[in-house]
């Protein structure tokens, strides 16, 4: 069974089902414009993550076929001047082979360059968007309340780091664990500070729970770009805090 991204590209779509260098570049090309519309909407996610996915995985099976070239028993021909490893007779590939070397080579470099653009819209982004502690602190940070507020609206979230994470700083937004808790609306009378108060109140187990807020007068979509890009200023402030 195919298995499908995020935006529809199969995982396989490089070497199957058939082998056709003009398709394969039509597909990529569609894929990628899809993936600029919804940057477009400034929609970053999981379309920035599945871009790198997509480039890493061509990535990989260039090194590999390129490996398994290196371990055939072919002639030796020298020796590498920077690696000291020697280098073999490369066998001819065979016309599929070649096509798929084709479409790597195409599509690596325009995955990249897509990848790039992601990330500076991320950047972009996350300059529009204000993250501060809300009152006093305590020691442990790795939990508490997140608050999200867009407009008037502020919604709450509770956040949990665990203790095992994962190690790429681009995916930091995945060590932030959280789950809706309720919706305030913003007033003058209305602060975070009194917020979480009442939070407080409402859940005695925390008696001093980290808080933060994070706000922007954007319209963000609030899955795809503004939640993703809170975890990660909040999983950022933890590490540094820690």
């Amino acid at each position: 069974m195919t298995s499908y991204s995020a935006t529809g590209l199969p995982k396989d779509w490089a070497y199957s089902p058939s082998i056709d260098l003009e398709l394969k570049q039509y597909i990529l090309l569609g894929y990628m414009q899809r993936v600029k519309a919804r940057f477009g909407e400034h929609k970053l996610y999981p379309h920035l993550t599945d871009v790198r996915s997509q480039a890493e995985e061509l990535i990989r099976l260039q090194r590999s076929k390129e490996s398994l070239a290196r371990s055939l028993n072919t002639p030796l021909i020298g020796f590498d001047p920077g690696t000291g490893l020697p280098l073999r007779e490369r066998p001819e590939d065979p016309v599929p082979l070649r096509v798929i070397d084709e479409v790597i080579g195409f599509a690596v470099p325009n995955l990249l360059r897509l990848l790039d653009e992601g990330i500076g819209l991320r950047e972009e982004l996350a300059q529009r968007v204000h993250f501060a502690p809300v009152g006093l602190q305590p020691l442990h940070t790795s939990e508490g309340w997140l608050f999200i507020r867009r407009g008037r609206e502020a919604r709450v979230y509770a956040y949990s780091i665990p203790l095992v994470q994962e190690q790429d700083r681009d995916l930091s937004h995945r060590n932030v664990l959280t789950h809706f808790v309720t919706t305030y609306t913003m007033s003058l009378a209305n602060t975070f500070d009194r917020m979480k108060s009442d939070l407080i109140g409402r859940h005695p187990a925390l008696p001093n729970p980290a808080t933060f807020a994070v706000e922007t007068d954007t319209e963000l979509p609030c899955i795809e770009t503004l939640m993703p890009l809170a975890k990660r200023m909040v999983h950022a402030h933890v590490m540094a805090q820690g």
